[in-house]
């Protein structure tokens, strides 16, 4: 019996040792699959995060792609200009416009309407611009049309598209659950000056609208005449 625990004695600290050993060596087997596992998403982050930056714009037509008539818009400081659909004509800017807007125009059923209109500038405009590009600046101008316009939904996302070597940001939004659409293009000037021009359908006729793949097409040409 003495035996046994003389061995019991002398042989269990390295027991002790060997079991200490064991369960460091598991914690640290463990705690390194963690580390991997943490790592893991952060590099599938960063992998994403850098497919979205190299990602290509979306390219839109350069050239109109229905009839354009020769009537032009222009900014009142001339560093915009642009070309308005056939058939279509500016209106006289009742003196209840915002002061923003320069130009409207219409087309001869009166079933669709442009407005060309500045962008005020704040004192971040440029700030944004520098970090988040022209999508920045949409969801500034989004943000005001939301502060003054009653039952105002956006649909879909901001998108950054080039039109030839020209930029703008695109956003469509409606006030009637979809019954219409407003499509807003956000541009920068070489003034610095920052625009947006709306196409939108207009319903106090009670005539048919513009089949929306119609006014896709005549959104894409007016934007491929602006010019700044």
């Amino acid at each position: 019996m003495q035996h046994r625990f003389a061995v019991l004695y002398y042989t269990f600290p390295f027991t002790l040792v060997r079991f200490c050993l064991l369960v460091v060596s598991s914690v640290l087997l463990f705690a390194g699959c963690v580390v991997v596992v943490q790592k893991q998403p952060q590099t599938q982050q960063k992998s994403a995060a850098k497919a979205e930056v190299e990602r290509p714009l979306r390219q839109l037509a350069s050239k109109p792609v229905v009839v354009m008539s020769d009537e032009v818009v222009r900014s009142e400081l001339g560093d915009m200009v642009s070309l308005l659909p056939a058939e279509w004509s500016l209106v006289n800017i009742e003196t209840n416009m915002p002061v923003q807007v320069f130009s409207v125009a219409v087309n001869n059923s009166y079933t669709a309407s442009l407005a060309y209109s500045v962008l005020r500038k704040e004192e971040n405009f440029d700030q944004v611009f520098q970090k988040d590009g022209l999508v920045g600046i949409g969801k500034i101008s989004a943000t005001k049309r939301d502060t003054k316009m009653r039952n105002i939904k956006r649909l879909g996302e901001f998108e950054e598209v080039i039109v030839g070597t020209k930029h703008f940001c695109l956003y469509r939004y409606t006030t009637d659950n979809g019954a219409t659409l407003n499509r807003v293009a956000v541009f920068r000037s070489s003034f610095g000056n920052y625009y947006e021009c709306t196409l939108s359908d207009l319903t106090f006729t009670g005539r048919k609208l513009i089949p929306r793949d119609e006014m896709e097409s005549i959104y894409a040409s007016v934007l491929a005449t602006i010019d700044f």
